[in-house]
């Protein structure tokens, strides 16, 4: 496989399942000291993979939840942050600007927040109340902080089930990165330069859509997309779908897959140009079938950085390039 390391790729995945008992800590002593509700805020990327959890949260849990843009809770405010709130971020950098205003934001109303930060030295680092410090476990995160809050709720007895289901996910997703990359490497190939490209996704694998779409494909790669929800794709975009539109579908194993269903089957009606990258295709071997749904953005992720990979090579321009972004003063 071309530019796989997969020794490096293990060793990212175990790290993110080593801050599990951190979180589960974290988690424990507040549900003791007791708080009245959970805001997940973020930006960009970070907001995106809040949003896969808040689907299982709100499809699994009566937590008081609220999912919130950091730029626009600093703005316009939300009348449910309060002194018992409990807050929860992600920054790789550290750094984030709307990410700090937000903490300092909520840090007036005297609510508390979890982070977890790429750099341990960073500002982000020194100002959160509670720091989960790590680089490559963002799913790890935000699935124990979740679920944990959920199981000491008394909603999700099967935590440690799970748990101890995911320890398996390192080998898991590498044999899946190998299954998928003839696959990626052809979609690559094939829709390198494509005008545009319109990126669907539903329920917990709505946000990682939108995330891939934007945040690596527009950041990373300078390739024009667009992100549409599965739910919302017949209100507006199906009448720019034709025969050369490129679309591409992620489709998984939750309550939602119904909707890509509906999805699938018009664009092959319409478009000779759609492809669909499917987590019911791969085995998970050691996965009990019932956290099949629950994972399905793990395996997404790990298909799509297999993707990044191949146009990162054909388009010739690494991962790392930024036009604007942290190039100049905005």
């Amino acid at each position: 496989m071309f530019n796989f390391k997969e020794k490096e790729f293990l060793q990212t995945e175990q790290s993110g399942l080593d801050i599990i008992k951190n979180v589960e800590n974290i988690v424990d002593n507040i549900c003791k000291e007791g708080y009245s509700n959970l805001f997940f805020v973020g930006i960009g990327g970070t907001i995106a993979y809040a949003k896969q959890t808040e689907s299982i949260v709100k499809s699994h849990s009566t937590l008081n939840l609220h999912v919130e843009n950091a730029a626009d809770l600093v703005a316009l405010g939300n009348c449910h942050l309060n002194k018992d709130t409990i807050v929860i971020i992600e920054s790789k950098s550290g750094d984030t600007k709307e990410i700090v205003d937000a903490v300092d934001y909520v840090h007036t109303l005297g609510a508390k927040v979890i982070g977890y930060i790429g750099n341990p030295e960073s500002i982000l680092s020194k100002k959160v109340d509670y720091v989960v410090n790590g680089n490559s476990g963002p799913y790890y995160f935000w699935f124990s902080a979740s679920l944990r809050f959920m199981y000491n709720k008394g909603e999700f007895d099967d935590y440690e089930d799970f748990i101890n289901n995911i320890q398996n996910l390192p080998a898991i997703l590498c044999q899946v990165q190998k299954d998928a990359d003839a696959k990626c490497e052809d979609y690559a190939e094939k829709y390198k330069d494509a005008p545009i490209q319109y990126f669907i996704g539903s329920g917990n694998l709505e946000g990682w859509a939108y995330c891939y779409a934007m945040c690596i494909l527009e950041e990373m790669q300078w390739m024009r997309t667009k992100f549409v929800s599965g739910s919302n794709f017949f209100h507006g975009t199906l009448e720019v779908i034709d025969r050369d539109t490129s679309v591409i579908l992620f489709v998984g194993e939750d309550n939602s897959r119904q909707i890509m269903n509906r999805v699938d089957n018009f664009v092959q009606k319409i478009s000779a140009n759609v492809t669909v990258f499917d987590t019911k295709d791969y085995s998970f071997d050691n996965i009990d079938e019932k956290y099949r749904g629950l994972i399905s953005p793990f395996v997404m992720r790990a298909i799509c950085q297999r993707i990044s990979v191949h146009l990162e090579h054909k388009r010739r321009h690494p991962l790392a390039i930024r036009r604007y972004y942290r190039c100049l003063d905005y």
